[in-house]
């Protein structure tokens, strides 16, 4: 019942409908007296309007329904009324009494009557800060105040008639009815519940009920306080405290007392993370985890940070409890009060060891060569610069050298790379043992080395290091049981004297490196103003020859072969002579090399193969068929792939029969890669040309590839004619000659120069010669002249 002007009557009755008890708002509302209302019948005081009489319809019948009617009052008035009529209590073992309760239909209330004006709290109650209410034993209400109306969206008229038990959740009714028989039997309950609105609004409140009586009416009273909020942040509270429970993280909260932060939680994830549980640690600072020593400042930034009772971040190292040290990303955060005041603070762990060490990989495999394990070119400058800055500042020598492997080329093409790679290795340990601990071994390249050598007492000490490094490096190794014996090309370069910055010694030691090789080799050479000027020489040429071979400075000189049985040139070989605008006529032995080093010898190659097959078509012209011009092939050209097809096409636009041109390959050439050239040579054989084999006798062939070879030539080297034909060089050369027809190959000599030579040569039955002697390399129209005139040798 409402705390507003609506009267709520309520009578009890028997199942006879005899009256046994009512509360004061019967007798306000009927005009009757206690005595008056004793020992009466419901049908006396009460007119149903479904029914001829009162008692038409038992009382038991009428239960859970709802009934009009009128009540009869006392000064004969006929007052309409809604009447409910429910079982007096919620237990089943108590049945037999009823609650008749009623109700004014609106607007038919005496202005007389008000409840509230009869209740001196009533204005107390409708204040209170909690819903209010009073429930018969049917459970129906009795009295409320305006705060249950609107925790449940409903009026005033609804409330009434309804059973209290359908307020609450469907699953939670029993226990609820179970907690008003308990404020029945026991005196007073509380429990906890949802109210759910008329359009399903869910509130929680805390409700205490205490038994009571309105008159002689049994009833219990009681206030509900609206705790949703509190619920919601007791269930916030504890989502949060699972969050911190499962977390990932560590998470340690600690306690601010004197000064002191003393561990009051810790998570299950900070007990894995450090192997100390809670049990043990509970009341102890974080910091006997420190590392003594370790990480000063960082501890100290965070010692502040907390007595300022501000936020910190770090990265530093702790110790677990079986001893190991780990790298944790610590966040720390003050707690505060309601006040203001901190009271408490809250440090997340992130477990970083496994980042630290995958950071420190990656470093190092951006700084270091995977192979060797040395430091790689990024590296190697960075401690370059250090070390000349070092020097400068303190007025000492320094040293970088470059070290490139002799030969590396042919240990890997032969033995394979696992091979190759094991010889690198063990470079790399032997330079590592010959250098001090603050010295840079670096690997730049393939079968490149850089040594970073600092603070040097003298020149005279850099080359001793220096050499003993040569040395080391030179001492056999043994790879897949085989023996290898490495050589390496050293060149140095001193800092500051010849340079101040990276670049410049990196250039001089790269300089000084290139003149050990071309020197012969497996030797060491310091940087110098004259190797700088032969290196810019170097360079230059480089730039002009590509430029020469698009300009068309090249030129082929042609130098003839004479039969010796019969003193006819029988043909040529074809000289590549360079005719420079500004130098004039350059040298072979000095853009040769360079153009094999810079790659250019291919379109070089390319040219001069046109170029000799234009002057074999101009002899056919002439009608010279049995004329043969060689060319000299280079490494490259050998190992192009397509290398045969392209010679194919340049014979057949020239329309040049391929027997008339030869194809010379150097000794060397052909035992670099013995499978590939003979592969090669196979194919050249195939299309119809010529080949021989130049400077036999200067490499390393076996009899047992040598003959395999598809070659028709051989051509003895100059060497073995030059110290005469009286000293051992004879014995070569007479040697070479009868090796040669043993094989059913012609024999050629070059660069012969004396009628001795050439005396010695016929003697020994010689095929051709070729040399000064005879005549020096002509140009194409000298030689059609010489061909044309049938020019022989006679002597």
């Amino acid at each position: 019942m409402n705390l507003s002007p609506l009267p709520l009557a309520v009578f009890v009755v028997d199942a006879t409908g005899s009256i046994t008890s009512w509360n004061r708002a019967c007798e306000k509302l009927a005009g009757y007296t206690a005595a008056d209302i004793r020992n009466q019948t419901l049908e006396r005081l009460i007119a149903f309007d479904d029914a001829g009489a009162a008692g038409a319809i038992p009382v038991a019948a009428r239960a859970d329904a709802e009934s009009t009617g009128h009540l009869l009052c006392s000064n004969g008035n006929r007052l309409p009324i809604r009447v409910t009529i429910a079982p007096q209590s919620f237990d089943p073992d108590q049945p037999g009494s009823f609650s008749v309760i009623v109700i004014p239909r609106t607007g038919v209330v005496p202005p007389r009557y008000s409840l509230i004006q009869d209740l001196p709290v009533a204005d107390i109650i409708e204040g209170l800060p909690c819903v209010f209410y009073v429930i018969d034993q049917s459970g129906h209400l009795l009295l409320w105040n305006h705060q249950l109306e609107e925790a449940l969206e409903m009026s005033s008229e609804e409330l009434p008639t309804s059973n209290v038990k359908f307020f609450f959740d469907e699953k939670e009714r029993p226990a609820i009815v179970q907690k008003i028989l308990d404020a029945f039997d026991h005196g007073s309950s509380s429990h906890e519940a949802e109210l759910i609105g008329k359009h399903g609004r869910r509130t929680t409140f805390l409700f205490h009920c205490a038994r009571t009586s309105l008159g002689s009416l049994p009833c219990v009273f009681g206030t509900g306080l609206d705790i949703d909020a509190r619920k919601r942040t007791e269930q916030g509270l504890r989502v949060r405290e699972r969050a911190i429970y499962s977390s990932v993280n560590a998470i340690v909260i600690t306690c601010c007392e004197g000064g002191d932060n003393k561990i009051e939680y810790v998570n299950p994830a900070f007990e894995q993370m450090t192997g100390y549980t809670l049990a043990e640690i509970k009341g102890r600072n974080p910091r006997f985890m420190r590392i003594e020593g370790c990480d000063v400042q960082e501890h100290k930034r965070v010692h502040d940070a907390l007595a300022r009772r501000e936020s910190v971040r770090s990265v530093l190292r702790n110790r677990r409890k079986n001893g190991d040290i780990f790298w944790n990303d610590l966040r720390i955060d003050p707690v505060s009060n309601i006040d203001g005041e901190v009271t408490h603070f809250v440090a997340v762990i992130n477990d970083i060891t496994e980042a630290r060490h995958y950071e420190r990989r990656l470093h190092h495999l951006a700084h270091h060569d995977p192979l060797t394990g040395l430091a790689n070119r990024t590296l190697l400058q960075d401690q370059l610069k250090e070390a000349i800055e070092f020097a400068l500042h303190n007025g000492v020598l320094g040293a970088l050298a470059f070290l490139d492997l002799d030969n590396f080329k042919h240990i890997n093409d032969s033995l394979g790379h696992e091979a190759g790679d094991a010889v690198l290795q063990e470079i790399a340990q032997r330079l590592r043992a010959n250098m001090r601990e603050n010295d840079t071994v670096a690997r730049v390249g393939g079968d490149e080395f850089v040594l970073v050598i600092q603070d040097q007492p003298s020149l005279e000490h850099v080359a001793d290091l220096v050499e003993r490094i040569r040395r080391s490096v030179r001492d056999p190794i043994e790879v897949a049981g085989k023996e290898i014996v490495p050589g390496t090309s050293i060149g140095v370069a001193l800092f500051p004297v010849d340079g101040d910055n990276v670049d410049r010694i990196m250039r001089a030691a790269d300089a000084a490196m290139y003149h050990a090789k071309t020197l012969g080799k497996n030797n060491c050479q310091f940087y110098s103003d004259e190797l700088n000027q032969i290196v810019h020489q170097h360079l230059m040429l480089e730039a002009s020859l590509s430029r020469a071979i698009r300009n068309g400075e090249m030129m082929l000189g042609y130098q003839p072969k004479v039969d010796l049985r019969s003193g006819k040139v029988v043909g040529a070989e074809a000289l590549v002579r360079w005719r420079h605008p500004e130098h004039g006529m350059i040298s072979p032995d000095e853009f040769i090399p360079v153009a094999e080093e810079t790659g250019l010898i291919v379109p070089l190659g390319e040219w001069v193969l046109a170029e000799a097959c234009g002057a074999l078509k101009a002899m056919q012209a002439l009608g010279i068929h049995d004329f043969v011009i060689s060319v000299n092939l280079s490494a490259r050209q050998l190992r192009q792939r397509q290398f045969a097809r392209h010679l194919a096409e340049v014979l057949e636009r020239h329309q040049v029969d391929p027997r008339m041109l030869e194809l010379e390959v150097t000794e060397s050439q052909l035992m670099d890669r013995p499978a590939e050239a003979m592969e090669a040579l196979a194919e050249l054989k195939a299309l119809g040309v010529r080949l021989s084999i130049d400077d036999f006798g200067t490499g390393y062939s076996s009899l047992s590839h040598l003959q395999k070879f598809p070659v028709d030539f051989i051509k003895i080297d100059r060497s073995f004619l030059g110290g005469g034909v009286h000293d051992g060089h004879a014995v070569i050369t007479r040697a070479i000659i009868a090796l040669g027809h043993s094989l059913k190959m012609k024999v050629i000599a070059e660069g012969v120069e004396t009628r001795e030579q050439l005396a010695f040569l016929r003697h020994h039955h010689c095929d051709q010669m070729q040399g000064y002697y005879f005549s020096g390399a002509l140009t194409q129209d000298k030689l059609q002249e010489m061909v044309s005139n049938d020019d022989r040798l006679t002597t």
